[in-house]
Order: C-alpha cells, then structure tokens, then sequence
C-alpha cells in the first residue's frame, strides 16, 4: 500500500475492476476528480458480490487544457460504452454517480435501461436553484478561459493508496467545462421524466456547490416509481470522504442489494 503523495495523477487516473459478481455497478468520478475518487466505495460493495467498474472521464486526471478540449458528449459517450461492456457481460447494471458523474449516471438512465441509479450531490442547479449560473459563466469567458477554484484534502483509505487525496486535482476549471456542465443540467432537467429506473438520491443541505434544491427537484420529477432520498446534515459536497461516508457507503450497499 502506498502511503501520502503529492496528486500523482497517474493514481488518480487509473480505472479499476474490483470483486467479481453477477451484479456489476458502474461508478463515475466528478468534474476534477478521478477513479480514485469512488475507489473506497468500490472496495465495500465487492464483499457482496457486485463487480465494480470505476472509470476516467475523457479530458480528467492531465493538464487543465486537456480538460478544455472535452465536451459533455465525449464525457457521456465513455460513460455509454463502458456500461455496454459491463451489460455484455452481466444481467444486471446499476450505475452511481457522484456531481459531475451524477449528471451522466442519469443520463445514461434515461437512454438505457439501468438496474439501478444512484446519485450524489448531483448539480441539477449550480450552488443556487435561481442563480443565472450559465450567464455568470459567459461573462466571466468573456475575458477568462479559466477560473480558479477551492482544493481540499480528503482521507481514504483504499488496498492500492492510503492517505489523502487533493480534490478537485485542477487548480483551475476551464470556462468550457464549466459551460458542458451546465448544458448537462440544462438536458437531465428536461428528461428527469424518462427514467424508470429504482433511484436512490443522496444529498446534503449543506452542499454549497450543488443546490440542495436539486435533490428535491430530481426526486419530484424522475419519473421512477421506486425512488428513495437520503439528505445528509454534516457533509458538504464531497460525501464521499467527508463526516458521514460510513452512512453513504451503508445505505448505497443496502439499495444495490434491496
């Protein structure tokens, strides 16, 4: 096991199969993260029998120019292809999402027919339900072609990396990333009544980076009848390494296996 580094993108880049089951989930980082990211979830599920595929988001884990180059399109045309791996090769597919990855997980639910979906801080509205994000952002391309944004450190403790992971691993979001987000938004907010799919949403109040109205909206419009959500009180947007983990980790196992 390897101990601190300092953001070697190379193990933060690298997708991972873990467990072997006849249930596989699909696990998809957020916007300046990485496989890693989901890693520690993984590692609870495959105990019980589910495969778990964790993988990189086209433009993530490299330069910040390498981020730019990358479309909402080319993001979710990996997403679709991985899961269609995954469907060759297992009955069931459920798939979980964290912010970014929440975005496309839904969206790949719309298009497909997905055993299950669970989603994480998904920023179906950006940081606040009326604030005119999109705008914001084009004015700000207007004179900039990135932005800085907040890193923090997070603790995981995983077979291949102990220690603490640097999220988001960019000091920068290109302004056109930023701009595929929202068209994301914009999409899933239109076809939330398509899915079918049982959905578990899990979100915190107090997540400053996507609305906690975004919670509410998906769980009053997906069109899902079996659909569950878990609201976190101490957690911000990265629930997955912040004070209530062991409660996400729990409760996304009790729903995959439910």
């Amino acid at each position: 096991m390897k101990s601190d580094i300092d953001c070697d993108l190379s193990l933060y880049a690298e997708e991972f199969t873990v467990g072997r089951g006849q249930t596989s989930c699909l696990l998809i980082h957020g916007l300046g993260g990485g496989p890693i990211q989901m890693r520690e979830l993984a590692e609870t599920l495959a105990p019980l029998g589910i495969t778990t595929r964790g993988i990189l988001l086209p433009g993530h884990c490299g330069s910040c120019e390498d981020l730019e180059a990358i479309s909402s399109e080319d993001w979710y045309k990996k997403v679709e292809e991985e899961y269609l791996k995954l469907k060759r090769q297992h009955e069931n597919v459920a798939v979980v999402g964290f912010s970014l990855g929440a975005l496309l997980a839904l969206k790949l639910a719309v298009n497909n027919p997905v055993k299950k979906v669970v989603v994480m801080g998904a920023p179906i509205f950006i940081i606040r339900r009326y604030l005119p994000v999109r705008g914001l952002i084009k004015l700000c391309g207007s004179f900039l072609r990135k932005i800085r944004v907040t890193t923090g450190n997070w603790p995981i403790s995983t077979e291949v990396f102990s220690g603490f992971l640097r999220l988001p691993t960019y000091s920068h979001f290109p302004i056109a990333s930023l701009l595929a987000l929202t068209n994301l938004t914009d999409t899933i907010r239109c076809e939330l009544h398509r899915i079918r799919s049982p959905i578990l949403i899990i979100h915190s109040k107090r997540d400053s980076a996507a609305s906690p109205s975004s919670a509410n909206y998906i769980s009053k419009y997906v069109g899902s009848d079996e659909k569950k959500l878990l609201w976190l009180k101490e957690s911000h947007h990265l629930v997955m390494h912040d004070k209530e983990k062991e409660t996400v980790f729990e409760v996304t196992r009790e729903f995959l296996l439910a």
